[in-house]
């Protein structure tokens, strides 16, 4: 399957399951589309034994072994999630609680990352495995950062004031380029690769990823309008 055909699916796969989502769950459409889209998936699952003369499962297979997943959901998907998310924001009301959300996407990031790391800690060993505390913080950068588009839907849906609404969207949009920074960095402290881990540059790393990307989108942008 070529490049086109494959977003052509994924496109029409989106587009049935976010009118399913509307007639049905009614549920924020990105939750709605993975609901469905883990619905499909065990479905998929399920029917493949009990039709041995069709392998339901060759084509998911083959097109996930075609696509280098960690490029396509870093440069790909994610790009995608955080336009659909800035799009929605207000930029005045950004700019208005810009402090607020820096600090929250910073600190708030860094403690999250913590409080998970030290919960990933506490219970793999009850779990009857013991996990490096550096892969802990790996997963605690993994998961701490929020997803833009479910997060500024659901304020819309709840009615907040649109202040309140930028600085949890601004939040939710920031906090990616933080969670990429300490990804990076923990991930060297994991696997041993540290030597050139240092606090220079850490702050480099954080200003190409949060503040670069940001003055890049916006410099586009302006030329794009």
């Amino acid at each position: 399957m070529d490049t086109i055909s494959l977003f052509a699916l994924l496109l029409s796969f989106s587009a049935g399951f976010s009118i399913l989502n509307h007639h049905t769950l009614r549920v924020p459409v990105t939750i709605g589309v993975l609901v469905f889209s883990l619905l499909t998936s065990l479905l998929v699952m399920i029917l493949n034994p009990l039709i041995p003369a069709y392998d339901l499962q060759a084509l998911p297979r083959s097109v996930l072994g075609a696509i280098n997943l960690p490029a396509a959901l870093l440069n790909g998907a994610l790009s995608l999630l955080l336009f659909a998310g800035a799009m929605q924001v207000n930029v005045g009301h950004l700019r208005a609680k810009l402090a607020s959300v820096m600090a929250l996407s910073v600190l708030g990031t860094v403690l999250a990352v913590a409080f998970l790391a030290i919960a990933a800690w506490s219970v793999f060993p009850l779990l009857g495995h013991t996990v490096p505390f550096a892969w802990c913080i790996v997963l605690g950068a993994i998961l701490a950062p929020t997803d833009p588009v479910s997060v500024v839907g659901m304020l819309k849906r709840l009615g907040l004031p649109g202040p309140l609404q930028a600085v949890f969207a601004g939040e939710s949009l920031f906090n990616d380029g933080v969670g990429v920074v300490i990804f990076g960095v923990t991930i060297g402290l994991a696997t041993g690769h540290s030597q050139g881990v240092t606090a220079s540059g850490i702050a480099l790393s954080f200003c190409r990823e949060a503040l670069g990307g940001g003055f890049l989108g916006a410099l586009t942008g302006w030329i794009a309008l």
